[in-house]
């Protein structure tokens, strides 16, 4: 786990039979939260910035081929080989 700043104590409610389960099981639960928390603030940071990318895109409109073709062959003289 990536260390951002100091720990906080963040609670969960469940309901009392699944806490009775959790206790059934081995697994170490802070770090089984933690690990999904962080995972899924990746996830959605990623889909919020292919939103914004999508955005950009519409607003940028499309470039024709040719414009592209002759910005490439304009790099291509000016670039030393």
């Amino acid at each position: 786990m990536s260390r951002l700043s100091r720990l906080v104590n963040v609670s969960v409610k469940v309901p009392e039979e699944i806490r009775e389960l959790m206790r059934k099981v081995d697994v170490n639960w802070s770090e089984y939260l933690r690990e999904t928390i962080e995972a899924k603030i990746r996830t959605e940071m990623a889909k919020d910035a292919a939103r914004r990318l999508d955005e950009i895109r519409g607003r940028a409109g499309k470039v024709p081929t040719e414009e592209i073709v002759r910005w490439i062959r304009e790099d291509r003289e000016i670039s030393p080989e």
